[in-house]
């Protein structure tokens, strides 16, 4: 692994950690902020369609400023919202604050290509599978200590904590160096998307299983 693919593991590690902090008690914060069970839905559907909405945008983006701005303009949003969450004084100003945290999935397309790009002599399938692997990792680690400290200290604190960690995360992510220009053919100008029978199936089932995953 070299040192870019290593910059970017850590720094996922870390935002895995302290994403995991928080992120699975989210529901249970809402209610303290007296959050109905109908208002927590509508609140998680609005954070589904901001994490939707931005994903294609973020790729014509990164076509024309490259993957790394759009990769640092996402953690330093996520650092920024995991903040408002974490000062917030009202519930508006903590949903204003979940809302731009859920912006920040832009950054799945832009880093994936980021990380293709400088994977060097190990393969893409190895490059992309190892990152995701530090990333998760963290995010194991994370809810055990983020529900410890919510014992003792509250789940404020938490969220104070956790976007402690999330600055760290974005300072290492800002070291990684641009990656080599690459030159792609044209294409055909009649392909389109909607004739891609595999790459539709892949949406749908992607799509399902999402849903799926939110109905509890």
């Amino acid at each position: 692994m070299n040192r870019n693919l290593a910059l970017i593991a850590l720094s996922l590690f870390t935002w895995g950690a302290g994403e995991g902090l928080f992120y699975y008690f989210q529901t249970l914060y809402l209610q303290e902020w007296g959050a109905d069970p109908l208002m927590i839905g509508a609140i998680l559907g609005g954070m589904g369609i901001a994490m939707a909405v931005m994903q294609i945008p973020a790729g014509y983006l990164a076509d024309r400023v490259g993957q790394r701005p759009v990769m640092w303009a996402s953690w330093l949003l996520g650092t920024a919202a995991a903040w408002l969450m974490a000062l917030a004084n009202s519930l508006p100003v903590f949903i204003a604050g979940m809302l731009a945290y859920g912006l920040t999935s832009f950054v799945l397309a832009p880093m994936n290509s980021y990380i293709t790009a400088m994977r060097g002599s190990m393969t893409p399938g190895r490059a992309l599978t190892l990152i995701s692997a530090a990333y998760n990792l963290g995010a194991v680690i994370g809810p055990t200590i983020g529900g410890t400290l919510a014992d003792q200290y509250g789940l404020k604190t938490v969220y104070l904590i956790a976007s402690v960690v999330l600055v760290f995360s974005t300072i290492i992510i800002l070291f990684v160096q641009k990656p080599p220009l690459e030159v792609h053919a044209e294409k055909t100008a009649g392909s389109s998307v909607m004739r891609n029978g595999p790459f539709l199936v892949l949406g749908a089932l992607t799509f399902i299983t999402m849903f799926a995953l939110y109905l509890p």
